[in-house]
């Protein structure tokens, strides 16, 4: 839990009206974007179970895993420039990447 919502909780336990436009049950739930990138971080280590294993087992300390798993398996050694393009930030110090620019 985030330092604002637990102080945001502790006023609501003090009697202290707060309204975020959410309602409180749904206060420590991730939001649809958190949730949604959690399927796809399991679905990716669903489908590439067997090249993780075989980088743990075999290549671990030798072998980079983004190397193993992207260029080697995943991008199957076509272009992988993509995994190697720096982040920028703009003037407010977001981080963009190529495509906002």
């Amino acid at each position: 839990m985030s330092q604002t919502f637990k102080t945001l909780h502790g006023l609501v336990d003090k009697g202290v009206k707060v309204d975020l436009g959410i309602p409180y049950e749904l206060w420590d739930k991730p939001s649809a974007e958190i949730t949604h990138m959690k399927t796809q971080c399991e679905s990716l280590l669903e489908e590439n179970e067997a090249a993780i294993e075989e980088w743990y087992w075999n290549h671990q300390g030798y072998i980079d895993l983004k190397h193993h798993l992207c260029t080697k398996n995943a991008l199957k050694n076509t272009d992988d420039s993509c995994l190697f393009e720096k982040l920028i930030a703009n003037s407010k110090g977001e981080q963009l990447d190529h495509s906002e620019l």
